[in-house]
């Protein structure tokens, strides 16, 4: 868990244990390795001091005013967090890198994205900033000791910067892990109502049954041949008697299950998947396992099948 240490308690800290070493240390232990200019000279680190710790590499530039102490690769968040201290107060991780560290979207490659509220931070390698002149309180939060803007701001603003699929998966992803809900994030919407990405979301949660879940490159290969093929939209991932179904039609008992390329899969997992089709069917349900090839090679096909599937189950059922 990090923890920026302001310069007074920084101050604090020098006055009770001294300068130098000791105090440079419990600043890195509290921010990812990290420390700033600024709390290097409260430390009592001066620009010869730097300079020769950088030359003795015991301290490596990360951004400009923002240096990584000690081991030279970066622990787990702190290009976040040493993004954020590069543009001071007033600023959060945001857009894809908040999505990442939130757990609803790969981390960024190249740059990390950091909003700033009411304050000039100028964009530079491997740092792209966002300048807001207001954030409502609501719309800030923190992960694991990291600025960040809260969820449902983080996915709209997200959605600004990425296609229906991707947006649709991080919306499902925050409702299923219970980061937000969708009241919170229509109120964050109403809070922003010309951000961009805000139409998309609006998009997404008008669609009937909300945003789908998908956990897998074949599932959203699947979910995009449904909605190409114009059917029902089903369930994903839904619990059905005690197992997740891929996808779920209720109103026609129907299932269907997308298996992975790997053809190579131990076979504790086949008797899983047939365990877990016996009893769907039992259940009452019909079961059709579409395979990575066939969604690939044939999907007019597998369309075709599940639309005459979903016919003849809902008019049986009817």
């Amino acid at each position: 868990m990090a923890k920026i240490v302001p310069l007074k308690e920084l101050s604090r800290f020098v006055h009770s244990h001294g300068q130098g070493g000791v105090a440079v240390e419990w600043v890195a232990a509290r921010q990812l390795a990290l420390i700033t200019v600024p709390q290097l000279h409260v430390a009592g680190v001066g620009r010869g001091g730097v300079r020769r710790r950088r030359e003795n590499r015991s301290l490596h530039p990360m951004y400009r005013g923002v240096y990584l102490v000690g081991n030279p690769i970066p622990p787990p968040g702190a290009f976040e967090l040493g993004a954020v201290l590069a543009c001071g107060e007033r600023a959060m991780a945001s857009h894809r890198s908040a999505a990442a560290l939130l757990g609803l979207a790969t981390p960024p490659v190249a740059e990390v994205d950091v909003t700033v509220v009411d304050r000039r931070c100028r964009s530079r390698d491997g740092l792209r900033v966002h300048h807001v002149e207001t954030l409502d309180h609501r719309d800030r939060g923190q992960r694991n000791g990291i600025p960040v803007t809260a969820p449902a701001r983080t996915v709209i603003d997200y959605a600004s910067t990425v296609g229906y699929e991707e947006a649709e998966r991080a919306i499902a992803e925050a409702f299923a892990l219970k980061l937000l809900t969708e009241p919170q994030l229509r109120a964050a919407m109403r809070r922003a109502p010309h951000r961009a990405g805000v139409a998309q979301v609006k998009a997404i949660l008008g669609q009937p049954a909300g945003p789908k879940r998908t956990r897998s490159g074949g599932e959203r290969a699947m979910l995009r041949l449904i909605r190409a093929a114009r059917l029902p939209e089903p369930l994903t991932n839904h619990p059905v008697a005690g197992y997740s179904a891929d996808f779920f039609w209720p109103d026609a008992g129907l299932i269907v299950e997308v298996d992975g390329g790997d053809f190579h899969r131990p076979r504790p997992a086949f008797e899983r998947d047939h365990r877990r089709d016996i009893v769907h069917t039992a259940a009452g349900h019909e079961v059709l396992r579409v395979s990575g090839e066939q969604l690939t090679q044939e999907p007019l096909y597998i369309a075709t099948v599940i639309a005459r599937a979903y016919d003849r189950r809902g008019r049986t059922r009817g």
